[in-house]
């Protein structure tokens, strides 16, 4: 009997389904200004079905935009992030996300445009 349960098991955990989400961007609010911070970031998220993965890229889209960028940036506040996301694609869509896996997660280089035009001033005014 204890054979027939591991097998079981193991069967089942061959089922899972990993979804990869690749160079998911988007815009956060920084704590530290008022302009938008872009963010990128490479996901892998296990669950026992197939799952069309625009269903998941939406749930992400709607969880990740509650947290500023800094904050993402801690253990402690990327695995609330991850329960959060699983409760949220769970309620909404009914799908049960077994495992997130953090890939990658990165603040892409932006222009803060109001900080170009301050040093191209401060540039101009010693130049005078």
């Amino acid at each position: 009997m204890k054979y027939i349960l591991i097998f079981f098991l193991i069967v089942l955990s061959l089922w899972a389904e990993a979804i990869p989400i690749v160079n998911f961007q988007t815009n956060l609010f920084s704590r530290n200004s008022q302009n938008l911070k872009k963010i990128s970031m490479d996901l892998v998220i296990e669950t026992n079905e197939s799952v069309a993965t625009y269903k998941i890229k939406d749930g992400l889209n709607i969880v990740i935009s509650s947290f500023f960028i800094e904050d993402l940036f801690t253990s402690q506040v990327k695995e609330e992030f991850k329960e959060l996301l699983k409760s949220y694609v769970k309620q909404k869509e009914g799908i049960d996300i077994k495992k997130i896996y953090i890939e990658k997660m990165e603040i892409e280089n932006q222009v803060d445009l109001d900080e170009l035009v301050k040093k191209i001033d401060a540039k101009n005014k010693k130049i005078k």
